[in-house]
């Protein structure tokens, strides 16, 4: 049913309707004029008809003209009109100057879109469609324009003045003011304009390029910080050395600047030649950042570098080919992380957060293709599918191509849309032409929602010395896609012997034409119909197969193969990545199996096999790192994507389950680890703070020490782990009240690290854990206004299986009101922090008809579009299920 609306619906907008913009804006020249009060903005557009007839209309949020020319004549009222969402004239001519002045109020915009404050300094953000917010303009990717931009601030108040480009003129001003002149040469479409004025300290170094260029490297931040930050600058010559070797892009400005924001939306933006940062992605010491979070740090500052070419010098054509530049950009990050770190380990982290976000998309209300058909706000396409499901699919273009092959259709990419707003399929051909291939079915893996699931049988014939696989493909139904076509799916394997070494496969062995090698050495299996079936003669033994290694495909795989060949799968394959595999489906299966002893109130133990494999990869010479992540068994909201249905009552203790069988299993290879005193790597103290895990939710002296921990270390993401260990024990142990207070005075004056506080109480595995956010949210120092601090409890609880679906607590209701909030401050936080019920559908009937409820009563309220949309998809999908 739909519910009565008391508001204006917003409207649906189809990828089928795009249409060339009819006028074409080739330069622009801005005036900012700051002050305490309000900042005025004076545009000078020089603009082009570009279709005979047509009336301007341009786009304007929030603001009225203080006056309007064309062609230096002002406008009288009567010759053009405005409305809420903009400015429609007619212009007399095909070549025309237009010009306006507005008035912009930056300190009371909450929303951090468009120009506002942040503390004491002036910012930009105009990803997606903001920057509407700031003036009349054409803004859609596909008007590309050239800016010069001049800033006139106080220059006590605001000493730093930035902007796109380089700075061509500097002047000092009568009454303490000053101006800034910066020109940007590369057109640009006008969601990368930035401008920053404050008061910063600034970290600077050089690159210089392999042309010979000096480049002049700056990143601002918060006098006091800049120390922090130099992680980051180094992060950034290595991204800038990586791309010119690894894909020959060479940077093409003299300056490269960096700002840190403390409010900021998103992680970073990727503006041309002014990034501006969420200061939480840019500051990182061993003291007050963990050593995921300088993973984390160098990572984003590749993927905005990167953006530089695959985003910025080539752009897209419309907010639908949105993952033309993130899933390429992502998919050139994670590249970067493996080269800089592990392959293994940074393919593993990869998968893992691609199925705890973008797999739960899936198969959840809000599943879109990679290229969405519709949506009501084009800022909803900032999702897991458009990055990291869009990565996967670049990553199985090069796959099939091999590396080589890729770098070819990149380079082929580069020359033909240099300079141009282009699509998906610009992208793809370039790739496929550059290398012979017809991917005509491999490209429905852009317009096709949901996760395949490969269903996988298997045969051996001893007597004819043959193994055959046979592999089956369905992609489950999601919204508006009932019926899915098979697709290309490119499965890298081998084949493993009963000592787990591997057996030759030569390609005249192969009898299947959809097999081949590519140039990495890859055995692949070609799967493009529904069932296929695999030959393979002269297998003299009954193998072992490794299948999708190095997560080849972004599948699941359905096998109930026997736990002997997971067990040699996770002792012996020489694949990083499917020796991890086979360690999570033994942990699924536990789970599983204790979850339904929990249902039919049954004993609740743990067998043998998954502690036997992880004892002997604890007591091998695996690098630290690799045992750690090894360790990091599926969390509940993983679990609960592979289930129909769930109940917190009967998951509750599976999961303890799990954790105390691990803990007792593995205790004298966990105390080991614990008493090696090796904590000066990132792999040892990874996995020193998943034995002190585990350890401490059975036995109390562990608990201690997690608090002992507390207060001696100084690295952080030792304290972190033992925070993380206490938030997960009851909330009657004294150990995690003295702890959790101690960690609250100690870091009461560091924001970003005392995010990390709310986080670990708002994820901790326990059933009245929403009481604890409560009180949490009605702190002096939660902030409302902070979207890190929101995001740090209300998204962190919002995954948080058992404490929002816990039917004896209140979470759904208070969560929807702070949503309903939210919308009101700032719709880019309330709408992903209303993402959080994705897994509504799973929920017991009760529930789901709860939260069916407080959708309809959200969607009927005023809300922004972009939660509206997800808010409706959410009603939607919970009334399908009800039926």
């Amino acid at each position: 049913m739909d519910p009565v609306l008391t508001h204006a619906t917003p409207k649906q907008i189809y990828r089928q309707d795009y249409q060339p913009p009819d006028f074409s804006i080739e330069s622009v020249e801005l005036w900012f004029d700051v002050s305490d009060s309000q900042t005025q903005l004076r545009s000078r557009l020089q603009m082009r008809r570009l279709r005979p007839s047509a009336h301007l209309r341009l786009d304007g949020e929030g603001f009225v003209p203080n006056w309007v020319k064309v062609d230096a004549r002002v406008l009288l009222p009567h010759e053009f009109q405005v409305d809420a969402e903009g400015l429609v004239l007619n212009p007399l001519s095909d070549e025309f100057v237009f010009e306006t002045e507005v008035n912009l109020k930056p300190q009371t915009n909450t929303s951090l879109e468009g120009l506002y404050l942040s503390g004491k300094l002036l910012c930009t953000q105009c990803e997606a469609q903001s920057f509407r917010k700031i003036t009349y303009f054409l803004d859609r990717p596909d008007v590309m324009s050239r800016f010069l931009v001049h800033i006139e601030a106080s220059q006590e108040r605001y000493p730093i003045l930035l902007a796109n480009g380089d700075c061509v003129e500097r002047a000092e001003l009568a009454g303490g003011r000053h101006r800034a002149t910066f020109s940007d040469p590369h057109r640009k479409p006008s969601y990368l304009f930035a401008l920053v004025a404050g008061d910063l300290g600034c970290l600077r170094d050089t690159f210089r390029t392999q042309s010979g260029k000096l480049v002049n490297l700056e990143i601002y931040a918060q006098h006091g910080q800049q120390d922090r930050c130099r992680h980051a600058l180094d992060s950034l010559k290595n991204s800038m050395r990586w791309d010119e070797v690894r894909f020959g892009r060479e940077y093409d400005l003299g300056t490269y600047v960096i700002v840190a924001v403390d409010d900021f939306n998103a992680g970073a933006m990727e503006n041309k030649g002014l990034n501006i940062f969420n200061s939480k992605l840019i500051f990182a010491d061993s003291q007050t950042a963990t050593d995921d979070d300088e993973y984390n740090v160098e990572s984003v500052v590749a993927h905005e570098y990167f953006h530089n070419w695959t985003g910025n010098r080539v752009t897209l054509r419309d907010w639908f080919h949105l993952s033309l530049k993130e899933g390429l950009t992502v998919f050139r990050d994670q590249e970067f992380s493996a080269d800089m770190t592990s392959q293994g380990s940074a393919r593993i982290r990869a998968v893992t957060a691609l199925r705890q976000a973008q797999f739960a998309e899936d198969a959840g209300p809000n599943a879109h293709p990679i290229l969405p058909d519709s949506c009501y706000a084009v800022d909803n396409f900032f999702t897991a599918t458009i990055y990291e499901k869009g990565a996967e699919v670049i990553r199985m273009m090069q796959t099939l191509v091999g590396r080589p092959g890729f770098r070819k259709g990149m380079d082929l990419y580069f020359s033909r849309f240099d300079g141009q707003a282009v699509t998906i399929d610009d992208f793809a051909t370039a790739i496929a032409e550059a290398n012979d291939q017809d991917w005509s079915q491999f490209r429905l893996w852009y317009s096709q929602a949901g996760t395949p699931c490969i269903r996988v049988e298997e045969h051996y014939d001893p007597k004819k010395s043959e193994y055959q696989v046979k592999l089956s493909q369905t992609t489950p139904p999601t919204p508006n896609q009932n019926d899915k076509k098979p697709l290309h799916i490119p499965l890298a394997f081998t084949l493993l012997n009963a000592n787990g070494q591997e057996l030759p496969l030569p390609p005249s062995h192969l009898r299947d034409s959809k097999c081949s090698v590519n140039s990495e050495g890859q055995s692949l299996l070609h799967l493009t119909e529904p069932t296929q079936t695999f030959t393979f003669p002269q297998i003299s033994e009954r193998p072992t197969l490794s299948l999708n290694r190095f997560f080849s495909a972004p599948v699941r795989i359905d096998w109930n193969r026997p736990n002997e060949q997971l067990q040699t799968l996770a002792t012996f394959d020489s694949d990083e990545f499917n020796r991890f595999e086979a360690i999570q489906t033994l942990a699924l299966r536990e789970f599983f199996s204790l979850e339904q002893a929990a249902q039919n109130t049954q004993p609740l133990k743990i067998q043998d096999g998954l502690i036997q494999v992880l004892r002997r990869a604890l007591l091998s010479d695996l690098p630290a790192d690799q045992k750690a992540q090894l360790l990091e068994i599926p969390n509940l909201a993983e679990c609960v994507q592979l289930m129909p249905t769930f109940d917190v009552k009967t998951l509750t203790p599976a999961q303890k389950a799990l954790w105390s069988g691990l803990a007792h299993g593995l205790s004298d290879e966990f105390q080991g680890v614990l008493k090696s005193g090796l904590s000066d790597s990132v792999g040892q103290r990874h996995l020193e703070n998943r034995a002190l895990f585990f350890l401490a939710q059975v036995d109390t002296s562990f608990e201690k020490l997690a608090w002992t921990r507390l207060q001696q270390t100084q690295n952080m993401t030792l304290a972190s782990g033992a925070l993380v260990a206490l938030a997960h024990v009851g909330r009657d142990s004294q150990w995690r009240t003295l702890g959790l207070d101690y960690f609250a005075k100690k870091w009461q004056h560091e924001p970003l690290v005392l995010n990390k506080w709310f986080a670990a109480q708002a994820q901790a595995s326990l059933l009245d854990v929403f009481e604890d956010v409560r009180l949490l949210s009605e702190l002096p120092s939660f902030n409302w206004s902070n979207p890190n601090r929101v995001y740090s409890l209300l998204r962190v609880f919002g995954g948080n299986i058992l404490g929002l679906y816990n039917p004896d607590q209140p979470a759904r209701s208070w969560l929807a009101e702070k949503i309903r909030h939210l919308d009101t401050l700032n719709p880019a936080v309330a709408t992903r922090v209303a993402a959080s019920f994705n897994l509504a559908t799973k929920a017991p009937k009760p529930l789901r008809h709860e939260i069916l409820v407080l959708m309809r009563g959200l969607e009927s309220s005023v809300l922004s579009k972009t939660t509206f949309e997800i808010v409706t998809k959410t009603r939607q999908a919970l009334e399908t299920v009800e039926g």
